[in-house]
C-alpha cells in the first residue's frame, strides 16, 4: 500500500506567505496615488546615457590637451608654447602653471628636447613669484 501524499507545514505556511506578499503587491501597484515601492520600480522610466571618451573641446587648447594626455608630445609642446603665449599677452598665472606641467611631464622626451619651449620658460619665467621654487627653475642653482 502507498502513504498518501501529505503537504508538510512548513511548506504550506511559506506558500502562503509568498501569496499574501504578492496579493498586497499588486494591491499597491493597482491602486492610484500609490507611492509604494512597487509602484515607483514598475513606473521608474529607463534612462541611457551616451558614453564619454574624452572631453568635449571647449576652447581651442582643449583639442591639444586630449592629443597631449593621449601620449602626442608635439602637441604638449606645442600646448605649451600657446599657454606661454597666453601668459606674456594677459600675464594670467594659470596659463603659466598649466604650460609648466606639461614641460615637466614631457621634459624628457627626444621630441621634445629638440624644440626651444623649455628653456623659453626657465629663461624668461623663472624669476616670477609662480614658478621661483618649479624644479626646472631651482635645478641649475
Amino acid at each position: 500500500m502507498s502513504t498518501p501524499n501529505r503537504i508538510h507545514p512548513r511548506a504550506l505556511l511559506m506558500a502562503a506567505a509568498i501569496i499574501v506578499v504578492l496579493a498586497f503587491t499588486l494591491a499597491l501597484t493597482a491602486m492610484p496615488g500609490t507611492t509604494g515601492a512597487a509602484h515607483a520600480v514598475q513606473r521608474t522610466p529607463l534612462r541611457s546615457t551616451p558614453v564619454k571618451f574624452a572631453p568635449i573641446p571647449r576652447e581651442p587648447l582643449d583639442v591639444l590637451r586630449v592629443e597631449a594626455l593621449q601620449g602626442n608630445v608635439d602637441a604638449s609642446e606645442e600646448l605649451s608654447q600657446r599657454l606661454l603665449d597666453r601668459f606674456e599677452q594677459t600675464g594670467d598665472d594659470q596659463n603659466l602653471y598649466e604650460a609648466f606641467q606639461w614641460i615637466a611631464r614631457d621634459w624628457d622626451q627626444d621630441e621634445f628636447l629638440r624644440t626651444d619651449v623649455i628653456q623659453r620658460a626657465v629663461a624668461n619665467h623663472c624669476d616670477g613669484p609662480v614658478l621661483r621654487w618649479h624644479w626646472l627653475c631651482v635645478a641649475g642653482e
